[in-house]
């Protein structure tokens, strides 16, 4: 901003800030009103209104990523949040519905492990002890923790989405959703079980998926070793290679007897006692070397890696040390290994070639150990090597592992050190099977949710066959059809996730989880995969049962319209009941009913006794149970327990029986409700049995927890056992499901699809998460979207960069560096911070947040526009504001035809309408960069040029209405320009624009300006104005060829040090400008300058100051020590003053001449010369005392 800009800016003169004013509460003026819009939204119910407004219109599908409420929000959730709010926001204002769900992710290892830390549990076999259920139940709990938190933050940042009614994973009804994904998965083949090598986590007991992995890997020392395993015979590489040998010294006979060995590297020595073969390139070329006594075998290619003198002895392919055998490193896996295993030990400990074997780094031979890595894992299978673990599940060496037993693969000391590498590496060292360590700094895959090392670990676990052809070519092609924000993802990040795809491994060997709906038979191996609650109903294995339940007959108390709760000992069936009873009893005759179970009540006894009379049964086939009574506990828990009990109870009791329950209203609908698996609170009479009415009980044991509310969470869904067709049992696997199964679930599990709804509401149009994602939800979404039938899940996705400190370090607790959203939001208010994260940087880039370009960016947009403001409502006539008279483009641009034109006028509407073009465009490709940019810019030119420029016009206007009128005048413009911006505002600070509009808007406005519609571009008006098309792009040109005009100019300035308040006589500029008066007198008002010459070979300013041009310029200081003295003592711009000077005679003639504009200028009705108390001030050397009177 030039120096003359700085000073006639209405915001300097008008006291805006670029950081927050002190207000006395702690809080910014910012944040202050930005809760006071909370207040008006909620009162209001704004949000509710615009999704009622749009109720019925074409459809805009967003779909929220859950996040977890177990932690509090921060930072880097309001950059998500930010993101996902504006879309939807702007899509509303376009007239669409955007139903906007929210959720919670509420499965998984991240609540396990807090839970565990807060019960002070540090294992799975702690968790078991403790109880799967009560950890279970601490789990769900714990979820919610932060829920209030989340809640207010959501609120507070503006983020607009239906928290009333979110998904929850843990609910039974998206549980069966998900169920309902898998058995359809299923259905195709595509779902099954295999033992092969796993990303596990010793610590948390489970295996990981692929994309799990990805999220996980943190930098890491660790020691390699170069190991020696000694070849079987000292000569049997020479005879094993017979005539194909190629010796290095061809007349020299190979009989040396000096012992030779394999060298082959490794990261993990923790996996030397499981190695079982050497693998080598069957094409590559490999070297036998001589140092000192001792022969040597590795790639040629890497023999930079022996750092002694050696002789190269011979030399050979890959594929001519096949077979030869070496010796076992360690005894462990011969003393140990199973009876099953044991045929295979014949294969063991020779040399194989393989695919993955490289010279890249290493020695060109690869130690394998089967069950610790994936290639060494597909080799073992391949050759029919032994299989054997030495390490259990808790990454801890089994029993007769010597020196190893119970110790952790990676276990290290307080310091770090890995002193079970050590002691491996002092083992080989005494056997003379040590070459040499390395330090080695890699890239390690850590668990993404506790941070232990994971180690690569055979298991069983189930897996989808995402890599099945069809299945990921459709992944693949689907992907295309998507727009990425940034663009390079689609092909890059995640596209090459999509073509290096592997099937996803989506069973967790842990407890708070969806249950893996798979139920297997041991007697006969068959697999029953269940896809709802309905079909584990019909095949939950039962007693043959069958159920009625009756309410008894009308008693006294029924006809008085009296409670009995407590079962009043006369309270005898009336006549009524006692036929009604005999009714039932007719009616129920032919089920062949066994046996007849009753409340203890008078009531029900009597009841029963009739039913029993009438079904010719026994007394013994009458039973009373007390836990058939009446409510009367208060807690219809405690119901639904007795309740419960009783039914559960029969059911295990007695198998092939008919058996009528005779009951009271409420427990009967209770009991119903738990045969149901519905909730059994909000009982209402409406649904209560009449008197004597029976009806069946279908009846099937469920899942459940205490209170017999319906539970598909372990440890209940293990007690349900399924009819095998063999006549066994069918019981569920152990496994509960990856998390990001839960997640990705969510387009069909958030609606129950397809159980209440028959079509799920596909595809997104829109999601937004972080970068992380796209190898979490992101992918997750698209996989089940196309296994489903569906495609892509996803037409629109902004995949944002990580949020960092300002030195581009993550954020830690541990590193102190991070940033509470909360003081931001009191300092700045969410509006900045909202376009702070849209406007710093490119979406997908990684954004380090310095609080000195929020400060920055304050001030340029909202310290800015809310002086603009300032002044238009100082100078404010409502009557210019009614709804017959409020200005549109085209009438603005219409009017503004002819010699009354203001070329200013046009310029900022020009300015607007290409605002609302370059927002509109960008925002309907998902860019919010531009257009925010586009945002900040515009206030920056409406303040500092725009109303910089109109300010005394807007005065006289305001004092002089027939002027206005005459004019057309600039506060109509800036009315609109105002209501408008508050318009394109609204999708990006939905704070401000809110303000703004309530300020202005008029009785027939919509109430919020998030009702409003989006403003539409005016093409049509410009193209009336002026001689030619496409005027707005000409009046732009034409603005932007004075600016330029004016730099040059105030360049020279500041190069002959020349201040702009002092004038000069003329300043030639080498630009070519457009006609026009008006153009001409801003660019000679700008440069202060009498003549202003274009289009001339050489710029330049005539320096030479003429005594006026000095008295003109010590005047323009004058005028703004006037100004800044009204400001000191609190005048406002209206405020008319009487001017008091004492000075001498050359200052009394400078304000003579001036008079007139002084008066007019400072709003002065008269001025006086004598002798005053005032302010004194120094121009030149004239010194005034001034004092201003109101």
């Amino acid at each position: 901003m030039s120096e003359e800009n700085k000073q006639n800016n209405p915001v300097r003169n008008h006291g805006s800030q670029s950081e927050p004013v002190s207000n006395g509460t702690g809080k910014s003026d910012a944040a202050l009103r930005e809760e006071r819009i909370l207040e008006f939204w909620k009162e209001n119910k704004i949000f509710s209104k615009t999704l009622n407004a749009t109720k019925g219109k074409k459809e805009f599908i967003f779909y929220e990523g859950p996040p977890t409420a177990n932690g509090k929000p921060g930072i880097h959730h309001l950059e998500a949040r930010a993101f996902k709010d504006a879309i939807p926001r702007y899509k509303t204002m376009r007239g669409f519905h955007v139903r906007r769900k929210g959720g919670w992710d509420t499965h998984g290892l991240a609540v396990e492990i807090q839970t565990e830390k807060k019960l002070g549990l540090n294992s799975k076999k702690a968790i078991e002890e403790y109880g799967i259920e009560k950890f279970n139940q601490e789990c769900k709990e714990s979820v919610w923790e932060y829920l209030d938190a989340w809640n207010k933050f959501t609120k507070r940042i503006g983020y607009w989405v239906d928290q009333e009614n979110p998904y929850v994973t843990y609910h039974n009804d998206y549980i069966e959703s998900v169920w309902n994904i898998v058995k359809k998965i299923n259905d195709k083949n595509l779902l099954y079980k295999d033992y092969k090598v796993v990303p596990w986590c010793p610590r948390c007991g489970t295996a990981l998926s692929t994309h799990e992995l990805a999220q996980g890997y943190e930098d890491v020392k660790d020691l390699s070793v170069y190991v020696k395993f000694k070849i079987v015979e000292s000569d049997a590489f020479s005879q094993s290679l017979g005539p194909s040998l190629r010796s290095a010294t061809p007349s020299k006979k190979h009989t040396d007897s000096t012992p030779c060995y394999f060298l082959a590297w490794t990261t993990t020595p923790w996996t030397l006692p499981g190695n079982v073969a050497l693998a080598v390139g069957k094409d590559i070329d490999y070297v036998k070397i001589k140092i000192g006594n001792e022969r040597y075998i590795l790639a040629k290619a890497r023999l930079s890696t022996i750092t002694k003198p050696y002789e190269i002895v011979a030399e050979h392919k890959g594929s001519e040390m096949v077979g030869m055998q070496y010796e076992p490193l360690f005894p462990f896996l011969v003393d140990t290994i199973s009876e099953s295993e044991k045929s295979k030990m014949d294969k063991a400990y020779k040399v194989y070639t393989a695919d993955f074997v490289t010279t890249v780094d290493g020695t060109g031979i690869v130690h394998t150990a089967v069950m610790y890595g994936q290639d060494d894992f597909e080799l073992g299978t391949k050759i029919g090597l032994p299989k054997h673990h030495l390490v259990n599940l808790e990454g801890k060496f089994v029993k007769d592992t010597g020196f190893l037993e119970g110790r952790f693969v990676k276990e290290k000391d307080e310091n770090g050190k890995p002193i079970l590498d050590v002691d491996i590496i002092k083992y080989l060292t005494d056997k003379n099977l040590f070459f040499k360590k390395e330090n080695y700094e890699h890239s390690y895959p850590h668990c993404w949710r506790c941070h232990t090392a994971l180690i690569y670990y055979a298991r069983d676990s189930w897996y989808i066959k995402v890599s099945d052809p069809k299945i990921k070519g459709e992944m693949i092609e689907e992907n295309q059809g998507i727009n990425w924000e940034p663009a390079h993802i689609r092909d890059g990040r995640f596209g090459e996730w999509l073509r290096e795809i592997k099937d996803w491994a989506i069973s967790r060997e842990r407890y708070w989880g969806t249950p893996l709906p798979v139920w297997e038979c041991k007697k006969c191996n068959t697999r029953q995969v269940i896809g709802s609650i309905e079909e584990l109903k019909k095949r939950t294995k039962k007693s043959g049962n069958k159920y009625f339940v009756m309410r008894h007959g009308e008693a006294i108390d029924n006809a008085k319209h009296l409670n009995d709760p407590k079962g009043d000992p006369n309270n005898h069936l009336t006549a009524i009941g006692e036929r009604e009873t005999v009714d039932s009893a007719r009616k129920i005759k032919n089920e062949k009913i066994d046996l007849i179970f009753s409340s203890p009540f008078l009531r029900t006894r009597e009841t029963a006794e009739i039913l029993r009379r009438e079904l010719g049964l026994k007394e013994e086939q009458l039973i009373i149970d007390n836990r058939l009574h009446e409510s009367n506990e208060g807690n219809p828990d405690l119901v639904a327990k007795r309740m419960g009990e009783f039914i559960y109870e029969v059911e295990s009791k007695f198998q092939n029986k008919n058996i009528i329950i005779i009951s009271h209203g409420s427990p009967i609908w209770v009991v119903q409700r738990i045969a149901a698996g519905k909730s059994h609170e909000n009982f209402t009479e409406k649904e209560m049995f009449y008197t004597a009415e029976i009806e069946e009980l279908l009846f099937a044991p469920i899942p459940h927890n205490e209170n017999y509310k319906l539970d598909l969470h372990k440890p209940f869904i293990d007690d349900i056992s399924l009819v095998c067709p063999c006549g066994g049992d069918l019981a569920r696997v152990k496994e509960v499901m990856d998390v990001w199964f839960d997640s990705g679930a969510m387009p069909f599990s958030q609606d129950h699809y397809p159980f209440e709804i028959k079509k799920p509401i596909y595809p997104s149009d829109f999601i937004c998460e972080a970068i992380d994602q796209t190898r979490g939800w992101f992918y997750t979404l698209h996989a089940i979207g196309v296994l489903m039938g569906y495609g892509k899940a996803f037409k629109n996705v902004i995949c944002l960069g990580h949020l960092l400190d300002a030195q581009g370090k993550k954020m830690s607790k541990s590193l102190g560096n991070v940033v509470d959203p909360w003081l931001m939001m009191e300092k700045y208010g969410a509006d900045t911070l909202r376009l702070w994260m849209y406007s710093v940087n490119q979406p997908g880039e990684s954004k380090n947040f310095d609080e000195k370009t929020v400060a920055l960016l304050h001030g340029q947009v909202f310290g800015l526009l809310y002086n603009v403001l300032a002044f238009y409502e100082l100078y404010r006539d409502r009557s210019l504001e009614k709804d017959y008279l409020t200005p549109s483009p085209l009438s603005l641009i219409r009017r503004g035809v002819g010699e009354r034109s203001n070329v200013l006028d046009v310029w900022i509407l020009a300015r607007l309408d290409e605002l609302v073009e370059l927002s509109t465009k960008n925002m309907d490709s998902y860019k919010l960069l531009e257009p925010v940019r586009g945002i900040r810019d515009f206030v920056g030119d409406l303040s500092t040029w725009y109303l910089r420029r109109s300010r005394e016009r807007i005065k006289e206007e305001a004092a002089n209405l027939a002027l206005e009128q005459a004019q057309y005048g600039a506060r109509q413009t800036l009315y609109f320009v105002l209501k408008t911006l508050a318009k394109i505002m609204a999708p990006f600070a939905p704070f401000t624009a809110e303000d703004i509009w309530l300020r202005l808007k008029t009785e027939r406005d919509e109430e919020s300006v998030h009702l409003e519609n989006w403003p539409k571009m005016s093409k049509p008006a410009f193209d009336i104005f002026g001689r030619e098309k496409k005027a707005r792009k000409k009046i732009l040109e034409e603005m932007a060829k004075v600016r330029e005009v004016v730099t040059e100019g105030l360049e020279l300035r500041q190069k002959a040090k020349i201040q702009v308040r002092q004038p000069v006589s003329k300043i030639s500029s080498t630009i070519a400008m457009p006609a026009g008066l008006g153009l001409y007198t801003i660019v000679k008002d700008e440069l202060n300058a009498k003549l202003v010459l274009f289009n001339q070979p050489v710029k330049d300013i005539d320096t030479n100051i003429t005594p006026e041009l000095k008295q003109e310029g010590n005047y323009r200081e004058l005028v703004r020590a006037l100004q800044d003295m009204r400001k000191k003592i609190g005048l406002t711009p209206s405020d008319v003053v009487s001017l008091v000077f004492e000075t001498d005679e050359e200052g009394r003639k400078l304000i003579q001449k001036f008079e007139s504009d002084m008066k007019k200028t400072v709003l002065a009705s008269k001025i006086e010369f004598k002798e005053n108390n005032g302010e004194e001030i120094k121009i030149d050397n004239i010194v005034f005392k001034i004092k201003i009177e109101k």
